[in-house]
């Protein structure tokens, strides 16, 4: 008995050993997941500091500091917005994004699937990439950085060719796992009545990720540079947003009229974030099993309206963030629920393993193992919620003229507001949300 025991406690503490992994996890994500929750509540510099300490976690780092970048802007410390996306351009640059972006390597070995999701590094989409390079040259114009601010454009550029060729391509083979069944088990999951509900909110999700504001921003850029480049960006906003004129009213324009004409942009409200959806379902051997996956959740009462320029002319929408959000989020569904499914597998060969084990043992023994297995399906599995979620949920754009005087009229949340401009072209941003304090 006493030989069953020891086997036992070897089991039980390696299980437990996995869920203190999966608790440490857990705990490193929820600094970061503090910082969005203060951003929210309109605490950006407490927020600030919360990413920071986030950083120190390498899981978390692009993650916080994708964070960091809007939420640094937002409070107007451009320097350290800057130097968070040099950051991540960097780090992208080091990293088969190919890879992540696809899920082509599934890990299905035991020890890799009993991994909680949370404990993955967190990496960029291609649709995040145009986002945070349209962030960089907001911040490249707030900062009066007209070199960088080219740079940030031709970026721009590229990863917007790269979301076209990645759309553009035929449908890629389905996922595969080495772990025979993870297949089956997906469709089984992805069957569930109650997740069919969950996920049809991704039917907001937009066809094409590209960002209209991005080319919209970074063509009125190019212009004010003299680049030729800028009229192929400004067509491909126009495209993207055909109900907007700002993109062909540009490009009739005259440089002299252009100088005259301020581009007005408003990021208004907050885009989706991410919430645990958690459901059983039953194997063939052990019984009930713990699901867990992040669903977005939309937070549109986050909104404020249109700001009105000029006359009372409304600010008209170029991009849907929460349409582009959802279409990031649904591109990476595929590959973790094919994670999610291999993970069960093992975890239910694991358990099986430790049953057999002490299948003709005592009662204790079966007793302890029953707890095992229970920890390894339920206790370790909880959904990962991280995501860029301190983006605007929709950016409006407009052309207003400036007056003789060189001001403009705006037409706030908190009431009417005139702008004495500099001379020559302009560029106005104006950041609102709801519910702030």
């Amino acid at each position: 008995m006493n030989g069953v025991l020891h086997v036992q406690r070897c089991h039980a503490i390696w299980v437990l050993t996995i869920l203190g992994l999966g608790l440490t996890g857990c705990g490193t994500t929820n600094t970061a997941l503090d910082a969005s929750s203060l951003y929210t509540s309109g605490q950006s510099q407490s927020a600030l500091e919360a990413l920071s300490e986030a950083k120190s976690n390498p899981k978390n780092q692009q993650w916080a500091t994708l964070q960091e970048v809007t939420v640094a802007l937002d409070a107007s410390q451009f320097d350290r917005a800057a130097s968070a996306v040099s950051w991540v351009e960097a780090r992208d640059e080091v990293i088969d994004e190919r890879a992540v972006v696809s899920g082509a390597e599934i890990e299905d070995e035991l020890g890799s699937a009993l991994i909680d999701e949370r404990l993955r590094e967190w990496t960029p989409s291609l649709g995040e990439r145009v986002m945070y390079e349209y962030a960089a040259l907001m911040i490249d114009l707030l900062r009066g950085d007209a070199d960088q601010a080219r740079v940030s454009s031709i970026r721009i550029a590229r990863s917007q060719t790269s979301l076209e060729e990645r759309r553009s391509m035929p449908s890629t083979k389905a996922f595969r796992s080495k772990r025979e069944g993870a297949e089956e088990m997906a469709g089984q999951i992805d069957r569930e009545a109650s997740y069919q509900r969950a996920i049809e909110v991704y039917a907001g999700a937009a066809e094409d990720a590209r960002c209209a504001a991005a080319s919209l921003l970074a063509g009125w850029t190019r212009f004010q540079l003299g680049d030729a480049a800028a009229r192929s960006l400004l067509e491909e906003a126009a495209v993207l947003a055909p109900e907007h004129d700002a993109a062909s009213r540009l490009l009739k324009m005259t440089p002299e009229t252009r100088s005259q004409t301020v581009l007005v942009f408003q990021e208004d409200g907050l885009c989706p974030t991410l919430r645990p959806f958690r459901f059983n379902i039953h194997t063939w051997q052990t019984g009930v099993a713990r699901v867990a996956l992040p669903i977005p959740v939309l937070r549109k009462s986050q909104r404020t309206g249109a700001v009105a320029i000029g006359s009372g002319e409304l600010l008209q929408t170029v991009s849907d963030v929460d349409a582009l959000y959802l279409a990031e989020e649904l591109h990476r569904a595929p590959a973790r629920l094919l994670r999610t499914a291999t993970r069960l597998l093992s975890q239910e060969v694991a358990t099986r393993s430790v049953m057999r084990e002490v299948d003709d043992q005592g009662p204790l023994a079966r007793g302890m193992s029953r707890l095992s297995a229970s920890l390894l399906r339920t206790v370790l599995v909880d959904a990962d919620v991280r995501s860029w979620d301190t983006r605007p949920s929709v950016i409006r754009a407009g052309l207003v003229r400036k007056s003789p005087e060189g001001t403009i009229e705006l037409q706030l949340p908190e009431g009417s507001r005139t702008l004495k401009l500099p001379p020559g072209p302009n560029f106005v941003r104006i950041r609102t949300r709801s519910g702030i304090p």
